[in-house]
């Protein structure tokens, strides 16, 4: 068992004074005869949900020192194989499949990259077509908020929900929070900041969600994937501190997921630029999204596959865990995190953002 595991086993033991002396909200439960997260995602009589998780970029004007990622929108891939989706199909083809796909279904969309808002042209006119659909409950986005909101003024920010990602490498504090400010002014719902536990920045981390705490908006500490052997103890001890039990376990990579019992694959697909979609993560079983139907997600639980599982979209559908109880599973973590730490805010409210009220999901 490697230096991680060894230590956050320690950290998360009853006897340690770490750990939650209450069962955490996130820990696992033996599910009853109705099981909750089912009934909110394949409600009886109702209309489903379905999550996608769709990596629609891998253009980034970034370049950060741990992503391995190639962000040139021209980088040279095999014929017919382009870096970003509206280089694969016009935008309006896209509108005119998830109109097509999720007339009657609920659909709760990821976008991911890359960085997947430097589309200045395409991507303003999608998502205005997109949270016009009534099926729509929420787009969430990953991005370094680098972009312009002016150029959003006409989308229904209600339906969105944004993950703010800071570099320090790439953008000065005063700078990123700045950015943060206006996102907020403008209506932007901010779920949350994260934060990539790496080099300089991890000695920052409390400082820094001090200051976020101000704004309402949790800090959330991101481990490096394959981090072994990378983190002190008294680092461990950090990310330990702040991040739910669940969460803890499955990001630091100290839990496998493999054999578990799973719901993504009854709700959820996941699809990369050319519009390829799969089956949660079974990619085996895909079809083309421009195709007539997408491909059929499993009738019930399934084993998953997987060695790890670092995604709050996926690990937080495993059998036992009950926080995806709505159509928002980001503002579900949102919530887990404050629980975790709960800042007091001036305003004497606990963690709660600014403009918070105009939350639609």
């Amino acid at each position: 068992m490697h230096l991680v595991a060894r230590w956050a086993r320690r950290l998360l033991s009853p006897s340690n004074g770490a750990a939650d002396a209450a069962p955490s909200a996130c820990a696992a439960q033996r599910p009853g005869p109705v099981d909750p997260v089912l009934q909110a995602w394949r409600p009886a009589g109702g209309i489903p949900r379905i999550s996608l998780r769709w990596l629609v970029s891998y253009w980034c004007n970034y370049r950060c020192p741990y992503c391995e990622q190639d962000h040139d929108r021209r980088a040279a891939l095999p014929v017919g194989r382009r870096p970003h989706a509206f280089d694969n199909h016009p935008v309006q083809e896209w509108i005119e499949g998830f109109a097509r796909h999720f007339r009657q279904r609920r659909l709760v969309l990821t976008l991911t990259g890359g960085e997947p808002l430097l589309d200045s042209r395409a991507m303003p006119v999608f998502l205005q077509a997109l949270t016009s659909m009534e099926t729509l409950d929420v787009v969430r986005i990953g991005t370094n908020a680098s972009f312009k909101p002016a150029l959003y003024s006409k989308v229904d920010l209600r339906k969105i929900a944004l993950m703010c990602t800071f570099h320090p490498s790439q953008v000065s504090e005063e700078r990123f929070f700045r950015k943060l400010d206006e996102l907020l002014d403008r209506g932007f719902r901010i779920a949350m900041v994260n934060y990539v536990m790496a080099g300089d920045a991890i000695g920052q981390f409390e400082r820094r969600r001090e200051q976020l705490a101000e704004k309402g908006i949790p800090l959330h500490p991101n481990p490096l994937w394959n981090s072994q052997g990378a983190y002190s103890p008294l680092q461990i001890e950090l990310m330990c501190r702040h991040l739910p039990d669940l969460d803890f376990r499955y990001r630091m990579q100290i839990e496998s997921p493999r054999g578990r019992k799973c719901r993504f694959p009854m709700l959820g697909y996941q699809m990369d630029p050319r519009g390829m979609i799969h089956v949660g993560c079974h990619p085996k079983r895909n079809g083309s999204f421009f195709g007539a139907e997408l491909p059929v997600l499993f009738p019930h639980l399934s084993a998953c596959p997987q060695r790890w599982c670092t995604c709050l979209d996926m690990y937080s559908f495993l059998e036992g865990e009950e926080r995806n109880q709505s159509g928002d599973p980001l503002w579900a973590y949102r919530e887990a995190l404050l629980r975790r730490v709960a800042p007091q805010s001036p305003g004497g409210k606990q963690g709660e953002p600014r403009g918070a009220a105009s939350r639609s999901v």
